[in-house]
């Protein structure tokens, strides 16, 4: 497969901070094609977010799609159309189309791993995913301070009527190939809701 990524911005005034699903739901609606893409990969929207869980928009706003080129035709059609996330419209600008790029360090805000809660389970669970990727790098979890002790971040993301616990995930030092591998292949479940998808960082 042959992976690119589309980017649209992405023009409105706010929408819920937690959009995953309210996202997809809207895209699958504008055509059904997108829900029946297996190898799609819809990442958030950028923005600032507010302590009442609401994200603004802003000029440097965008909507990350991944997908085999291929399958280009199914989402081009986006430019130019309203959606509605939640309560909130927003209008999609016109698309720029690129090859995905290798990083040397990669960062994703959320990934969930069906039945896996806990850090050290879901660490282990992914160093697993890791090993059949051939990476040979760990992943990290993020931590916070509290105290004398480091607490990892735990985040939740909104499938319907239920809170799906995840966890952010950084890997650093990758060859070129490990990168490449893991920002088309994704990590974890739900990459149609936001999550598991891969964008590059500074360390």
């Amino acid at each position: 497969m042959s992976y690119i990524e589309v980017k649209f911005k992405v023009i409105g005034k706010q929408i819920p901070a937690d959009h995953g699903y309210l996202l997809y739901s809207a895209l699958s609606r504008f055509d059904k094609k997108i829900h029946e893409m297996k190898d799609i990969a819809i990442g958030g929207i950028s923005g600032i977010p507010d302590s009442m869980r609401n994200l603004h928009l802003n000029n440097a706003s965008k909507l990350r799609i991944r997908l085999d080129h291929s399958d280009l035709p199914a989402i081009i059609g986006l430019a130019g159309k309203d959606l509605l996330i939640g309560s909130e419209k927003i209008r999609l600008g016109l698309p720029v189309v690129g090859m995905l790029k290798p990083h040397r360090h990669l960062y994703s805000r959320l990934v969930t791993i069906k039945g896996f809660q806990e850090s050290d389970a879901f660490l282990a669970s992914l160093q697993k995913q890791f090993d059949a990727l051939q990476i040979k790098q760990p992943p990290m979890l993020f931590h916070y301070k509290s105290g004398d002790t480091n607490k990892n971040i735990r985040k939740t993301v909104r499938i319907k009527d239920k809170e799906i616990v995840g966890f952010p995930v950084l890997i650093t030092n990758l060859n070129p190939d490990e990168s490449l591998r893991l920002q088309q292949v994704g990590l974890g479940g739900r990459r149609k809701m936001g999550c598991g998808t891969f964008v590059g960082v500074r360390a």
